[in-house]
């Protein structure tokens, strides 16, 4: 929205954004250089890590930092955390759109939203792909 500034929370959004867009580009180039015959001399880690922060520094003006440790990690077919922490969630991504256009319908309205009855269609929602023995999200979900 122009004229207001971003809160702390879509600040730490969006350079993790940055940074997992960043790791996912230096993940690919470093692929490509393991690819690479064997006789030929290919960059390390360290180096892809360095030469990424670098080039996006000089495109962009912001610094980010990336670890050479998390890059073997994810280079490996390890998982990053915020792929971890969706795997962990209650709802999946279509489901999370759908509530999100249930809170927009509703606001449209005019209708307050309280935070009990979003609680009790998440909870539907939850219920349906679930089963019935599933419990509820809980109260500081």
């Amino acid at each position: 929205m122009p004229g207001r500034a971003k809160s702390a929370t879509k600040k730490r959004q969006d350079a993790r954004e940055a940074h997992d867009d960043l790791m996912s580009k230096a993940v690919s180039a470093y692929r490509a250089e393991l690819a690479k015959k064997p006789g030929i001399k290919h960059r390390g880690l360290w180096t892809i890590a360095k030469d990424f922060e670098q080039m996006n520094f000089k495109a962009t003006g912001n610094y980010i930092k990336l670890s050479h440790a998390t890059l073997a990690r994810l280079t490996a077919g390890k998982r990053s955390l915020a792929e971890m922490n969706a795997a962990k969630s209650w709802l999946s991504e279509e489901e999370t759109k759908q509530v999100r256009a249930y809170i927009e319908e509703i606001g449209n309205q005019g209708f307050p939203l309280s935070h009990r009855r979003l609680q009790e269609h998440v909870d539907e929602i939850c219920r349906a792909r679930l089963g019935n023995n599933f419990p509820g999200v809980g109260k500081c979900w």
